[in-house]
Formats: C-alpha cells, structure tokens, sequence
C-alpha cells in the first residue's frame, strides 16, 4: 500500500491569519510548508508567498501570489523563521527583479515586483512533489527534493523572453547580507550566501543563527543569456559577482509546453560540497523519477507505522506522521562533512548530524515517538547536541539550528532527551560526556541554564513559575541518568532538587504562584494571570510537575478534588481554537495534561478528552492543525495517542494508555535498539471500531491482562499484539 497517496502537505500551512478587525492573529495557524522535501532533508523546495511577519515558513494559504520558490524552509515554527535562501521565480518578459511581497527587501520596498497570482486548484500537494500554475505568467512549476538537492521544472509558453531568476539576498525573517555568484558555464552556476545574525533571520537576530548556504546548480539547457542584478540594475552578463542585494537570471526564447529543469544542491560547509551533494544525488534530467523516487522514500518512512482504517482518517494520521519525519533534519553532506558552531569542518561516518532541535517542544511528544518508530534519528540527535556542546563548550543547547544555540525557550531539554534516551537503552554515543554535561548543567556549571543562580541561591526562580518547573523537572530527569548510570549519590541529590517546584505552589490557593526574592508570595489576578508564565497562565502551568504527579495531586487536595479541577481545565476548552486560556492544545504546556486522570483512578476520562481532542483540533486541509505544528510536536502527539499511549514522564518507561483511533496498527521496531523479545513488530488492535468506541473494558499484551491505565516502554519494544477490548460507555473499573 502506498501510504504517501494519504499526505497532504497543504495541511497547517496557514501563518499569520488576517482578521477585519485586529488584522492579524498573533497564534497564527500550523506554518507549515507545502513545498517538496525528503525524510529528514537538508533541503525544503517549497513556494513563498510572503516575506515578513511572523510567517516563519514563507507561505499562508489565505495568500493570492506567490514571490518564488525557495530552497530551504523551516517547518511549523514561529519568531519570524529563518532559511528560505536560494528563491527561484520563473517569469515571462522585461519584469522587476525584486518581489514585492518582501517587506525585508533593501530596494523597492513595498513596490509591486515579479510576484504572480496563483489559484490553490492548481497546487499539487503531495510527499515530495508540489505544483502550481503562475497565472501571472501562465508557467507551470513543479519541484521535487532529495536529501541535498531541490529540483524544479518549468513548462513555459512560447515567448522571446523566459528567464529564470535567483534572489540570492531573499531570506525569511530578514535578510542576506553578501552573495557570491560564479558562472561556471552555458547551464551551471556556484555561489554562497551569508546571513548573520545581525541582518535578522531568526527572532529578526535575536535567534544569533549565522550560517552560508553554498549552492551548485545546472540548468537543462544552456541559457541563451545571462546576468546578475544588484539592488534591481541589471548588470549585465558577469562571470563573477560579489553583491550585498544581488540575484541571477537566465534567459532563453521558449516554444509552446517547452520544459526547462533547474537542479541545485546545498551545503553548509562548501561549494565544493554542494557540487558533490549534485552530483551524487542528481547525476539525470528526469524530473518524474526523481519525484517517483522520492515518493517511494516517504513510503519506506511512513511504513514505520501501518494503520488501516477511513481514508479520511488515514489522511489525518499519515499526515502527522509525515510532519513528525521532517526533522530533526539531516545537516552532513554526503561525504559526511558537517560544520560545527565554531566555524570547523567535521567528518564522521558514525552518525548523521542532524540539526533544527526545536527542544521546548518535541521532548514532550516528538521524541518519545522516535524512540519507538525511529531510534537512530534520537542517537543521531543526542550525537550531533554533544558535538555542538563540545565545540561551544556548554551544555546542551535547548533551541538548536546549525548546532547554535538560539536561546528560545526554557528549560534543559537536551538534557530530558539525553536521559531519556539513555533510560531506553540508546546510548551509542559518549555516555560518559553525556553525563558529564547533564550533570554540570544540573549543579549549576554553565551560565545559559535559564535561571540558573536563583535556583542555586532560593531553589526557585523569583517571578518565574515556568521555568522553575522545567528545571526541576529536568533535574529529575538527569536523575533518573544518574541512577541508570550508576550514579547513586547525584541520583538521590538531584532527586531532592527536582522537588523544588514544591517552592512556587502556594498551599492557600492549591495553585503554582510567583515569589519574590525575599520568600513572599506575589500578587495574582487568578488561575489566568499569565505572569511569570511562558507562553501559559497559572491554569495551564499549574498541572506541570510530570515526575511527581501522585504528591501533586495530594497538594491539590486529592483524587476527587484535582479531577474536578482537571474536568474545569478541560471542559471550558475550545479544542479548535488558536489559543485557549484554558486547556490549550495549540501550545506545549498542556500536551501531557488530558492523561492525568490515569493517575487518579479515573483513567475513563483520559479516554474521553483524548479522543475529543484528537477530533477536534486535528483537521484536513490548510487549517489542520489548532496552532503552530512546533517542529513535529503537534503532529506526534496525534501519532502517539493514536497509537493508544503517550508519555507523560521522559526518563520513565512508562506511557500512559488511551483508546486507539484505528482497529489496527503495526508499528516496525528496530532490533538495534529494541528487545524484539517477542517479534519484531507491535500490533496494535481493538475489538471494536474505536471510531464509536471510546472506552477501553480490557488490555492484554501477548495474551496477558494487563489491569494498569499504562504500559512500559519495555513492553511496547518487545513486540508482539496489544489487544485492547473496547465499549460505547465508560468502563469505571478497568485500571483504576
């Protein structure tokens, strides 16, 4: 079966959304891209249809002209995006060279340019392939990808004057600040592209991602003409060109459906790389086999996870599943070369460098899912963070792209990932350096911890809620690194200092609450004050203590009491909704919340809220997703739960169970990594249409009952059948 026909890579690619009365929504939508890419690829050749805003991956749906198609992209994100280098626009006749949907553009601002209108019946949307018509120009665009190259072809109209233009200065977020271009020959041209920090790109620079994309690139047919461009005045043919707002064009006289194929690839280490990532990748001209093979790739990825059920629903999953593959993206070259964040060349052959960690997010669903469908794409990842460690000589970064740390978010999530991984049994990689950082960084060592001397000096962050939790939490996590290590005395001490998030809960309100330095409680509006919150309220914070969820619910007031606080938190949720004050699924902190009923004896309403969610905020179509997709987090949350499980606790072996969404499921394990004590795969299956049965009356794993709301990662990757026993009603009984 292939399973890429169920992809629609038009789901989520919505950005900032325009409202007729505050003009934007500041949530925005699941920014992701529609453009081709492969598993895991260096390269995303996706259209753009804006350059500015908070519109991270360079298209929104509600758009009606398209600027070009960019070669690299990020997926799902917000802070105004980073990449989208290398903006191809095939155009017809004497055209501005700038677009004028580039608020970031240094010439011309704001002036209409090459931009074209395009209409989305025209769009192909598919795993590795995307087309569109530029009604503008009547030309149609197509573009594929592998792991290094993007390839694109164009039918063009009969004209004396088509010509290809590259933007080279184009970034998202900001811009390019100088562009080498070298004409090589007839039909090839080489060239680098070099943005710091300081000319925008992520955070607009607040992000500090500097990087070179280095391009090599061929035409199928020598151009008739040639040129380079700066700051809008065409140049004239050059064979060498340096530029701060510089482009390329070719040019040719076309006849009617006359095709001509652009192929580049990408490197950040050289143009001699890029070259060799082209020619080992894409050595031919026949675009359909490389979208033939491409597509088959995707197949190969998504049948890590076999699912059968309603098209519909299988569109839904595959979907997710497909945006769960994207990254941790694949950073070596084919030659294995790979730049570390001190500017040098490495090689290795013992892992893939794989960058854009987006840590706040994915520790929670993401990663908990690779483990399981995917194992190496996790050790790659923990490899590549301890050489980015090693080589800025600091702890793990917690927003990583390029092996930079951005300084988005909070917390220590390299450090939880790393724990985890290592409590699963993947460790091929320097474990002992990997403790070795997570335990510095625990007891305070290196300064970018967020609130790194308040916790030494009050065992909490004065005014901070968040971020007090996160590093409790990760220190439980290192601890439970500890404990598998062998490291019994840091085990028990950073155990204790994982309760510090007992400092910031204030036993009048049986609520997380600010505090000041001298130890007083500060004033609050209520459970939505969002002070001292990130990205959340109290409301939403509050629920976050994942290694101590038992002594939560006792400091809450019980069972009974923290249930009807969690039915309160669920209820008055608008699921669909851009933002929720109340739970808020568009957002991270809330991810483990709806599983918190298995801890307190009512693990029916687990059941119950995650098939709701699941219904409710996962959809087809451009508005699929409830909020930004964050790098893979929002869709493997879907995955997981509709596995029938999910983690609630990193460095645990424990994932909480839920009702499946499909009567049958086969996930492929890896004997690398997984037991297989039983088989080499887990099926999972229900006796009833879960679709209409939301309720779980019984679990068995292999023939034995299991009577628990939750299963081991142990269990899970011995394989074999999970069978659960469903009903219309809730089963009171069962794991309690």
């Amino acid at each position: 079966m292939k399973l890429n026909q169920y992809v629609n890579t038009i789901v989520g690619a919505v950005a900032d959304i325009p409202d007729r009365y505050t003009g934007t929504v500041p949530a925005g939508g699941g920014k992701t891209y529609p453009g081709a890419a492969a598993p895991c690829g260096a390269v995303q050749f996706s259209p753009d249809t804006v350059t500015g805003g908070d519109n991270g991956p360079g298209y929104s749906y509600h758009n009606t002209q398209i600027e070009g198609f960019s070669i690299n992209h990020l997926s799902g994100i917000g802070w105004y995006g980073d990449l989208g280098n290398f903006q191809v626009m095939p155009v017809v006749g004497d055209v501005p060279f700038h677009s004028g949907l580039n608020a970031h553009c240094r010439y011309q601002p704001g002036i209409p340019g090459r931009e074209s209108e395009f209409r989305h019946e025209t769009e192909i949307t598919q795993a590795g392939h995307y087309a569109v018509t530029l009604d503008r120009y009547n030309i149609r665009v197509e573009t594929t990808a592998s792991t290094h190259c993007g390839i694109m072809r164009m039918t063009f109209p009969q004209t004396d004057k088509a010509r290809v233009l590259i933007d080279l200065s184009r970034r998202i977020g900001g811009y390019s600040e100088w562009q080498e271009i070298r004409v090589v020959d007839s039909e090839t041209i080489e060239g680098s592209i070099y943005c710091p920090y300081t000319a925008g790109g992520w955070g607009h620079g607040d992000g500090h991602v500097t990087y070179t994309l280095h391009f090599y690139a061929k035409f199928s047919r020598p151009f008739e003409k040639s040129g380079v461009w700066e700051s809008g005045k065409d140049l004239g043919p050059k064979t060498e060109y340096r530029g701060e707002t510089s482009g390329f064009y070719a040019e040719y006289a076309t006849k009617e459906g006359e095709e001509i194929l652009l192929k580049a690839g990408i490197s950040y280490v050289s143009v001699q790389n890029a070259k060799e990532n082209l020619e080992t990748e894409a050595p031919h001209w026949d675009f359909d086999r490389y979208a033939a093979e491409i597509q088959a790739a995707w197949d190969a990825q998504l049948s890590a996870v076999q699912a059968e059920g309603p098209e519909k629903d299988m569109q839904k999953f595959y979907t997710c599943l497909y945006h769960a593959f994207l990254d941790p993206r694949i950073y070596t070259d084919c030659n294995g070369e790979f730049l570390a964040p001190d500017g040098s060349v490495q090689k290795t052959s013992d892992y893939l460098c794989r960058t854009v960690f987006s840590g706040w997010d994915v520790y929670r669903s993401e990663f908990p899912l690779l483990t399981l469908i995917q194992p190496e794409a996790v050790n790659d990842m923990i490899c590549s963070l301890l050489q980015s460690a090693e080589h800025s000589r600091g702890p793990f970064p917690r927003w990583e792209i390029f092996g930079i740390e951005t300084g988005c978010m909070v917390g220590d999530p390299g450090a939880i990932i790393t724990a985890d991984a290592y409590c699963k049994g993947i460790r091929n990689y320097d474990a002992q350096k990997a403790w070795e950082i997570c335990r510095d960084t625990a007891y305070g060592k290196y300064p970018n911890r967020s609130g790194r001397d308040q916790m030494q000096k009050y065992g909490y962050i004065p005014g901070d809620i968040s971020t007090t939790l996160e590093n409790a939490f990760a220190d439980w996590c290192i601890s439970r690194f500890a404990e598998a290590a062998g490291h019994k005395e840091d085990a028990e001490k950073l155990a204790k200092q994982s309760l510090n998030y007992r400092n910031v809960f204030d036993p009048e309100t049986r609520w997380m609450r600010r505090k000041d330095a001298d130890g007083n409680w500060m004033e609050t509006s209520g459970l939505y004050d969002e002070r001292g919150c990130v990205e959340s309220n109290i409301f939403q914070q509050s629920w976050f203590v994942p290694h101590d969820i038992p002594k939560l619910i006792e400091l809450m007031g019980g069972a009974e009491e923290f249930c009807e606080r969690l039915e309160k938190f669920l209820s008055e949720a608008d699921f669909s909704a851009l933002w929720n004050d109340n739970y808020n699924h568009s957002n991270e902190p809330c991810h483990t919340v709806a599983h918190l009923f298995n801890y307190a004896g009512k693990p029916w309403r687990t059941q119950y809220w995650v098939r709701r969610i699941q219904n409710e905020a996962y959809h087809e179509g451009p508005f699929g997703y409830c909020g930004n997709e964050d790098v893979g987090q929002m869709s493997a949350w879907f995955v997981l739960t509709a596995l029938g499980f999910h983690s609630t606790t990193a460095a645990s072996n424990r994932f909480d169970l839920n009702t499946p969404y499909f009567q049958k499921q086969t996930v492929k394990l890896d004997p690398k990594y997984h037991s297989c004590a039983v088989a080499g795969t887990l099926t999972i299956e229900t006796d009833w249409d879960p679709a209409d049965n939301w309720y779980i009356r019984g679990v068995t794993l292999n023939g034995k009952a299991i009577d628990r709301p939750f299963i081991t990662y142990e269990e899970l990757t011995a394989g074999g059948v999970l069978r659960y026993e469903l009903a219309a009603e809730p089963c009171m009984e069962w794991g309690k």
